[in-house]
């Protein structure tokens, strides 16, 4: 994979949990132009790699079922970028103090049920986890562990500790994992720089202006 240029390959990681990473392939989320990451199948194979969801022999297996089979491959990616943004806006409302659309909440748990039928449990010394099964020719395997991180994410107490970064038009999502909550940013060098900068010149503008 080329890294020379960004890409969704090269994205960072900022939302600390999966499906928030997974909301996050878009730039400026809350702007009126946002940014798309993810323009063909390919491009959710590289940033799955990325993410640590799939290895480098399953993303070359599905890559070449991609290339043959171009519109199932497409068909997939139309299927991913629905279940994104189904994603974004329920923690989105969630964060603004607003219920999820009923909507968002079914495309997500009809994408869970179809990744729990591909899910099995293997047993561990002291305990048992799950896996997926070892089937690298289904090309929406992609979306399984993103459905099953949205699930996990919405069920359990961090659903509290998601925050949605306030700088203007950014909209990625994070959980705030600090002692206090006091997390604001998805970056406190990009985005919290960047509003700090535009305070700053505010208020000196306006002393002048006095």
């Amino acid at each position: 994979m080329n890294e020379t240029r960004k890409h969704a390959g090269t994205l960072e990681l900022r939302g600390e949990r999966l499906c928030l990473n997974f909301a996050n392939t878009v730039g400026w989320h809350a702007s009126d132009h946002p940014q798309e990451w993810l323009h063909s199948y390919r491009d959710l194979l590289a940033w799955s790699w990325h993410a640590g969801t799939l290895t480098n022999d399953q993303h070359e297996r599905l890559l070449q079922k991609a290339r043959d089979h171009p519109n199932m491959a497409e068909g997939i990616l139309a299927q991913a970028l629905v279940l994104r943004e189904a994603i974004y806006r329920i923690f989105s409302y969630l964060v603004q103090g607003y219920p999820a659309e009923i909507e968002d909440l079914t495309i997500l748990q009809r994408a869970y049920a179809e990744a729990m039928l591909h899910m099995r449990l293997v047993p561990l010394t002291d305990r048992f986890t799950f896996t997926w099964q070892e089937n690298e020719d289904v090309l929406a395997m992609p979306l399984w562990p993103l459905a099953h991180s949205g699930i996990e994410v919405l069920c359990s107490k961090e659903c509290h500790q998601v925050k949605e970064c306030p700088g203007d038009g950014c909209g990625w999502l994070f959980l705030d994992r600090s002692r206090n909550q006091s997390r604001r940013w998805c970056n406190g060098q990009d985005c919290g720089n960047r509003v700090r900068v535009r305070q700053h010149y505010q208020r000196h503008r306006t002393t002048r202006i006095g």
